[in-house]
């Protein structure tokens, strides 16, 4: 009876904040009102959204309220492709790389900057960590000097490298530079690592030079005892839309921390099942309806209108209008629920709940492709002759009707927004049962990777081994 009666008084608090409460960032809002016809009733529907403790930014270990700049706070580049000269490197281009860092990360950006290029056309290991200490200490040096005319000293850093490259051990050494925030560090685990890792002998479906398992326990043990190191596998975004052809990630963006194409647009906003004011699945699915098609008609509309921090971004944002949906709190919802994630009812339940997310983010997407038209970078008219050819013109206008999106990205799943945040009522483990849902996400991330040091790290081990295996093998 007590915790029933907290149950009531926490849905009451939820009730009354999205009915009274001040909007966060009434810039925004106004914003998204701004291009629609009826602006009366999405005033409304915008306020309750932007009130409800479900509906937050990314950044940060709880949901902070969205806002203009939380949208567009991400930028991923890489460096760029260079010759083995060593008067070069370290003395031409890291400052120039450096002065393109300094007013990102004086706007607040949160900036990543992949350094897997370096390994290109070196065949020598020692070469390869020598163009990573160049580039190291030239960031070290340059940098800091960048910034001193913002004034600033920078918190949303990070670099990523592929987890094979042998300079790894040079690029940590930036994890102690003050001067530059004390950088994070995403290590992108190659497919043909976890391949390898399938049989003992370490031959899987390609051969791996060296020994993968020592290899592997290596990288996990680095990021399980340092916060500020992250695993990030690759390959793991595909396009929402059937028709939209894959991209090859080259880069990973800092705070969502997944693999993406580099000068790409991605508004992040976080959906935090556990923040549901419904206290049973049935009641809560008709409030998940409305926060997800509010949700993405938002974002639609701000898109064009964020303040992104290149030219390169807001155009990309223009022509792929993508989205990273970040749906968290998954175990905390079970654990509400009075449900056991050992049993495979509750399993069935969250893959079932996941399903239908992804439907719902589906059908809002492609109900605003209907009204405003697909994403620009679909090329709807060249599809669409191509199938006239073969199915007719209503045919084949029909059928692009019926699956044309609005957007390229939608949802963006975590295995660790699978592990409760708060107290857990079942031991940690238990949770990993939950991980098949992964296979609805267009996106696999591996952002709040935090709560996993509460795990040992066999288990964490075991965590990352089985969502390779589920993003690798989604339908």
């Amino acid at each position: 009876m007590p915790a029933m009666a907290d149950e009531q008084r926490r849905l009451a608090a939820v009730e009354r904040r999205c009915d009274v409460a001040p909007v966060p960032d009434p810039e925004l809002l106004e914003a998204a009102i701004a291009v629609e016809r009826d602006q009366a009733f999405w005033r409304t529907e915008f306020a309750w959204l932007l009130r409800h403790p479900a509906v937050g930014a990314m950044g940060g270990a709880l949901p902070a309220p969205l806002a203009v700049g939380s949208l567009a706070g991400e930028h991923a580049l890489r460096f760029p492709a260079v010759s083995g000269d060593v008067a070069w490197l370290g003395e031409r281009c890291v400052p120039v790389v450096a002065r393109r860092l300094a007013p990102l990360l004086a706007q607040g950006a949160e900036v990543g900057l992949d350094l897997s290029v370096l390994e290109r056309g070196v065949r020598e290991r020692m070469a390869q960590r020598e163009q990573m200490r160049l580039v190291v200490g030239g960031f070290a040096a340059h940098l800091p000097a960048a910034l001193e005319r913002f004034g600033i000293v920078p918190r949303g850093l990070a670099f990523s490298v592929s987890a094979d490259h042998p300079g790894i051990g040079e690029l940590l050494r930036l994890r102690s530079c003050a001067a530059l925030g004390r950088p994070r560090v995403a290590l992108r685990v190659p497919d043909a690592l976890m391949l390898a890792l399938r049989r003992p002998d370490g031959r899987g479906e390609g051969d791996w030079p060296g020994d993968p398992l020592r290899l592997w326990q290596g990288l996990t043990s680095l990021a399980y005892h340092d916060a500020g190191v992250h695993l990030v596998f690759q390959h793991t975004t595909r396009p929402a839309c059937a028709l939209a052809g894959h991209e090859r990630g080259d880069a990973v963006l800092p705070a969502s921390l997944f693999e993406a194409r580099a000068e790409t647009a991605w508004p992040a906003l976080r959906l935090a099942l556990d923040e549901l004011g419904a206290a049973s699945p049935a009641a809560a699915l008709q409030e998940l309806r409305r926060l997800l098609a509010a949700g993405l008609r938002l974002a639609d509309n701000l898109v064009d209108q964020l303040d992104w921090t290149s030219p390169e971004l807001a155009q990309d944002a223009l022509v792929n209008r993508r989205l990273a949906l970040h749906v968290t709190g998954i175990g905390d919802l079970v654990d509400r629920w009075g449900l056991d994630p050992a049993a495979f009812p509750s399993a069935s339940l969250a893959m079932r709940w996941l399903g239908m997310v992804r439907r719902l983010l589906l059908r809002e997407s492609n109900a605003l492709a209907r009204q405003r038209g697909p994403f620009p970078g679909l090329a709807l008219r060249d599809i669409e002759s191509t199938l006239s050819r073969s199915l007719g013109d209503e045919h084949a206008r029909r059928l692009l009707r019926r699956a044309g999106l609005r957007h390229r990205h939608l949802l963006v799943l975590s295995p660790y927004a699978l592990l409760p945040r708060r107290a857990a009522r079942r031991p940690l483990p238990a949770y990993l049962n939950l991980l098949p849902v992964l296979r609805w996400a267009d996106t696999v991330a591996t952002c709040g990777d935090g709560v996993a040091r509460a795990l040992p790290v066999a288990v964490f081990r075991r965590l990352l081994r089985t969502t390779w295996a589920v993003a690798r093998n989604r339908p």
